[in-house]
């Protein structure tokens, strides 16, 4: 009798404790949301400063999107090496890069998860310093491909720190937009390379084309002098088990240097719930939690999706082939060509900055499913105006409408893409994975750029034009695809998308509105049934 009444004493204590901690959660929600937050405050400025550093690591893969595209206009360069600007070689050359990404890859993860996201960045940028004195004075082909393996491995690893420590570094009510606007940064370094190249393209000598591949070294620089001056993630320093640390970080940065922020409670109370000491991050080999449940097996799916689309819809012909895509609509002169390869990363700039604003306003699936239906479109007209402009050259009205419509798809798929191509997968994966399935979704982005980098430069010579026809009805696939497996990450904190990812329709549940029983089921102490009973 006394052992039945000491148990359920025991249960209504219990029952009452979890009481107590619903009520302190539901209260730190209300909190925090119902704060007054303002983006011009000297922290959140020091905050900027800081995602500057790691912005600097987009770059880095921009600068060489434009680069090569334009050193394969330059005379120069061609003449230098006997290139032609379509065909095998060339686009051996341009594989090269995303090849030595992938060798990368397993040693990324790692890397990030034992070290810090801030090593993970200072290898990568150091890496990309030794390819860039390896590529630059190359006086063969060999050497030159040699440089860009370099250059492809230590992108790598900058691919992977950089979003990863920008997402788990961003302010929540506005991760969308600071996440996204790592990625645009993508084409600062474009713009710089293309101008570049098209100033150097006056320079009447046989090593003119050196100079742009000089300038690799300057946000590589940037990176690695300032990035050991940066906080470490606070989510990693959970990971690490180092709670006062990562409490401090978040003060400085989220709670205008107070702990006891609701902003800074609610996430250390998810944090700690939601991020294990003993899981997989600590085994560099230990790669299982990526699939081994369901929640797990839709964030993979996420990540996939997005690494692989992201290079295989069309966007990298603009970059690497703008040559080519000019050449279809009749236009060979170099200056010009190169002045227009300049012209559109800055155009695309612009639609990339607005379109990671729209990321906390309208969403990431309307920006994702809109844009690529309409880059379909794109393709279609694209393709019939080339030939328009090809069988017969008097047709200037064709050529210039080709010409609108390459610009259109870039300021359209920069809208919509580019500032989610790193955020939509370190949002999905959870802390404990974030590395090695950024590596993973890494590696399978390389592999695709690899594939159709190479494929374009024969596809280009054998049938051109046509070539956009794979991607008017390809676009349309990836639309099908995300409508049914990608959901809404908007407005949840990073540790709350686990309730979307582990609810049987993810889609689904990502559309509905986020609640108390939100927070109450990241931080752990949702009432079950039995116990509401007890009373």
């Amino acid at each position: 009798m006394s052992t039945s009444v000491e148990k359920e004493a025991g249960a209504i204590e219990h029952r009452d404790e979890k009481l107590h901690d619903t009520d302190v959660a539901v209260q730190l929600a209300h909190d925090a949301d119902e704060t007054k937050y303002s983006p011009w405050t000297p922290r959140l400025l020091r905050l900027y400063l800081v995602l500057s550093v790691a912005y600097a690591c987009g770059c880095l893969n921009g600068f060489d999107g434009s680069l090569m595209g334009g050193l394969n206009g330059m005379t120069s360069y061609q003449r230098y090496f006997n290139m032609s600007t379509a065909g095998s070689s060339t686009g051996l050359v341009f594989a090269m890069y995303p090849i030595g990404s992938v060798c990368a890859v397993f040693f990324t993860g790692p890397v990030n998860d034992y070290w810090g996201r801030r090593w993970g960045m200072f290898i990568g940028a150091l890496t990309v310093i030794v390819g860039t004195c390896v590529q630059a004075p190359a006086t063969t082909p060999g050497q030159f491909l040699a440089g860009r393996f370099v250059l492809g491995f230590g992108v790598s690893f900058a691919c992977v720190s950089a979003p990863c420590y920008v997402s788990e570094m961003a302010h929540p009510k506005w991760r969308g937009t600071l996440t996204g606007l790592y990625n645009c940064t993508w084409y600062i370094g474009s713009i710089i390379a293309s101008w570049v190249v098209y100033g150097c393209s006056f320079i009447r000598t046989l090593d003119a084309w050196r100079i742009p591949v000089w300038c690799q070294m300057i946000t590589s620089g940037i990176v690695c002098l300032g990035v050991f001056w940066l906080p470490e993630s606070p989510r990693w320093l959970m990971a690490q088990d180092r709670h006062d640390e990562a409490a401090k970080v978040l003060a400085a940065y989220h709670g205008e240097g107070e702990t006891s922020h609701p902003m800074v409670q609610l996430q250390m109370k998810e944090m700690m719930n939601q991020i294990s000491t003993e899981a997989s991050d600590k085994k560099w080999y230990d790669y299982h939690e990526l699939w081994n449940t369901h929640s797990a097996r839709r964030r993979l799916i996420c990540v996939l999706g997005m690494a692989v689309f992201g290079q295989i819809s069309g966007n990298s012909l603009s970059s690497y082939y703008m040559v080519n895509m000019l050449k279809s609509a009749g236009i060979t002169e170099e200056h010009k060509v190169l002045a227009l390869n300049g012209i559109n990363p800055a155009l695309s700039f612009l639609g990339a900055i607005l379109g990671a604003r729209m990321t906390d306003v309208v969403g990431r699936r309307p920006l994702l499913l809109y844009t690529i239906v309409f880059a379909s479109f794109c393709f279609a007209i694209i393709t019939g105006t080339s030939k328009l402009a090809t069988d017969d050259p008097s047709q200037v009205a064709a050529a210039n409408t080709t010409i609108a419509f390459i610009f259109i798809f870039g300021i359209v798929f920069s809208f919509g893409w580019t500032p989610l191509q790193s955020m939509y997968i370190a949002e999905t994966l959870p802390t404990a994975t974030r590395a090695k399935g950024t590596a993973v979704g890494n590696f399978a982005s390389s592999a695709a750029s690899v594939v159709l980098q190479y494929a374009s430069g024969p596809a280009f010579e054998k049938i051109g034009y046509y070539f956009y026809i794979v991607f008017v009805f390809w676009d349309l696939i990836e639309g099908v695809i995300m409508y049914f497996y990608f959901p809404e990450t908007k407005d949840r904190t990073l540790e709350e998308l686990e309730e979307v990812f582990s609810a049987p329709n993810p889609v689904k549940k990502s559309l509905e509105k986020r609640s108390a029983q939100t927070v109450l089921n990241t931080v752990g102490v949702g009432l079950d049934e039995k116990e509401v009973q007890v009373v």
